[in-house]
């Protein structure tokens, strides 16, 4: 399995839950841009997706045919990944209940009809005029889909968080880092989230940086997981680290000559965050 789709599968179940709204409570309403759906093209949205498909451009179906990403389809999938959340009265609301549900690492915000077949909707966040996620929304009373009839999410495809505008960095559930040049780098080389609500891990930090995964446990939420040694929020950062060059906010990221152990680096503080004998996840 590639490093992109561990990645999704990984990050979905580890921040999915973790203060996603009500579905009753009301969404922001500039999360789509006002669209009169009679003006919008039609377009192809009928490519089915291949059910557990490793490759999520596969399980995106025809909505990964309407994004443009520089560093490949990094999240994708059809309503039985994720699960339809109810059904709605019409596309527009049914994007905003998939929107609210911060399951996936996609935007809140700057969504808009771009195309529509015979049952289905098209909608799609752009940066510069590129597509960056891709949220086909189809009408289950006429589709065959696992909900009660009405309209619902049937696929989306989204590009790293990296491609998304800074602006929404602030609506996802995973953190974008930069690289010395100060380059937004993909989630697939290096990402950080806070740990789950629902499992009292929110005082917790996960970090995943080529493939390895750190955690910062300053209240040791988390217990016995196997740290390779314990979390040190008062550490001295050894002479043979190296500095990856990757940084967010003031914060930069050195490892050790082993790799066990990343060193958060910020001002004159140290944080070594170790390793685990096996990967942390949250259910």
């Amino acid at each position: 399995m590639g490093r992109l789709v561990v990645s999704l599968l990984v990050l979905a179940g580890l921040v999915a839950g973790c203060g996603g709204s009500d579905l009753g409570e009301a969404t922001d309403p500039e999360a789509v841009a006002s669209t009169d759906e009679t003006a919008v093209p039609d377009v192809d949205l009928y490519r089915q997706p291949v059910a557990d498909a490793p490759d999520p451009a596969d399980r995106a179906g025809a909505a990964a045919d309407y994004v443009e990403c520089t560093y490949g389809i990094s999240q994708g999938g059809w309503s039985m990944d994720f699960g339809p959340p109810g059904s709605a009265s019409d596309p527009e609301e049914a994007l905003l209940r998939f929107l609210d549900d911060e399951l996936f690492a996609i935007p809140a915000q700057g969504f808009t009809a771009e195309g529509r077949d015979e049952d289905r909707m098209l909608y799609t966040y752009s940066v510069a005029g590129v597509s960056k996620v891709a949220v086909i929304v189809a009408d289950s009373a006429e589709v065959e889909l696992e909900a009660e009839d009405g309209w619902v999410v049937e696929t989306f495809a989204s590009c790293d968080p990296a491609e998304y505008d800074p602006s929404t960095d602030d609506q996802l559930p995973v953190d974008v880092w930069l690289d010395a040049d100060g380059i937004r780098v993909p989630t697939s080389i290096i990402t950080s989230w806070q740990g789950p609500e629902h499992c009292g891990w929110e005082s917790a930090t996960f970090l995943t940086f080529e493939d390895r995964q750190y955690i910062s446990d300053p209240r040791g939420v988390l217990g016995d997981v196997g740290f390779v040694v314990p979390f040190d929020d008062d550490a001295e950062l050894p002479s043979d680290a190296t500095d990856t060059g990757y940084h967010r906010d003031s914060r930069q990221l050195w490892v050790s000559a082993d790799a066990s152990i990343a060193y958060i680096v910020d001002d004159n503080r140290v944080e070594a965050w170790p390793t685990t004998a096996a990967l942390v996840g949250c259910a």
